[in-house]
């Protein structure tokens, strides 16, 4: 449990921040995204968000497009209950400055990335959450670990996978949280909200599979492409990062209530469940297994 007292530092920062990027939102015209090629495709960021995130996803895009180092391409999906809709002004601001929306389906957290792979198919896709504000050089860092070698995905935050005595997925919240190893591997599992990049193709074809993700993980979209990458042979290396636990973002805490974490961790460890569904079904034991 957080102590009130570091939660209520990081609301205050979180909204110092948040300030920051709002004046910049209404004042600058500056370009957030850039035509500059970093190699023979483009580097492609993409969210979701959903409900009353709506009126803070902004500031997260914002925070995006004041970064060192531009994406090529800044891309929103929204479902399609959207479609008729007043979006908030700030969006409409941010349009102006390279912002793409787009609608779908509501398949939730999934819309962040499965409909921009369609998309974008040759293209590198960074994803990112709908309610942290990032730090200015995370898309900096995650181009240039790209560039070195295009191999893998990158990440800035993982877990590391673990398993019992008997070769059995340990219990999630038992694994090894907020790794710090950066050699690829395949027992990373990234947390994709904090900041990772696919290559194009990294992931197994499934990963398209609407009616199986759905069945199985519709509330764990990590779990789901996690898997899709080792069922690819895809390894995950994480990127050198500010923040230990590779957190270079401010939380907006006030969100956290309508997130996934509480119903896929701390109520019903649904976690567990849906990794379990998915690793038997598609037997993720082949190509992942313990060192």
């Amino acid at each position: 449990m957080i102590p009130e007292t570091l939660v209520q530092i990081k609301r205050v920062m979180y909204q110092q921040r948040k300030y920051m990027l709002q004046q910049n939102i209404i004042n600058s015209q500056e370009p957030g995204i850039t035509p500059k090629k970093y190699c023979n495709h483009n580097i492609v960021v993409s969210l979701t968000t959903f409900g009353k995130r709506i009126h803070d996803v902004a500031f997260t895009i914002e925070s995006i497009m004041e970064q060192t180092m531009k994406a090529n391409r800044i891309i929103l999906w929204l479902d399609f209950s959207f479609e008729n809709k007043i979006l908030p002004i700030q969006l409409e601001k941010l349009k102006d400055r390279g912002l793409e929306i787009y609608y779908c389906r509501d398949i939730r957290s999934y819309k962040k990335i499965i409909p921009t792979l369609q998309l974008c198919p040759n293209d590198a896709i960074i994803t990112i959450d709908d309610d942290l504000l990032y730090e200015n050089d995370i898309i900096e860092r995650l181009i240039n670990a790209y560039l070195t070698d295009m191999q893998y995905i990158y990440c800035s935050r993982y877990h590391e996978i673990s398993f019992d005595k008997n070769g059995i997925l340990k219990p999630y919240c038992s694994w090894n949280w907020c790794g710090k190893n950066t050699q690829p591997s395949h027992l990373h599992f990234a947390t994709t909200g904090a900041g990772t990049l696919f290559p194009p193709h990294c992931l197994d074809d499934e990963v398209f599979n609407e009616e199986v993700f759905k069945k199985l993980c519709f509330s764990a979209d990590d779990v789901w492409i996690n898997c899709m990458a080792a069922k690819k042979g895809t390894l995950i290396k994480k990127i050198e990062t500010h923040n230990a636990k590779g957190e270079d973002y401010l939380v907006n805490e006030d969100m956290q209530d309508i997130g996934l974490f509480n119903t896929n961790i701390s109520i019903e460890n649904n976690n567990d469940k849906q990794l379990k569904a998915v690793f038997e079904k598609y037997d993720i034991y082949k190509y992942i297994r313990p060192n």
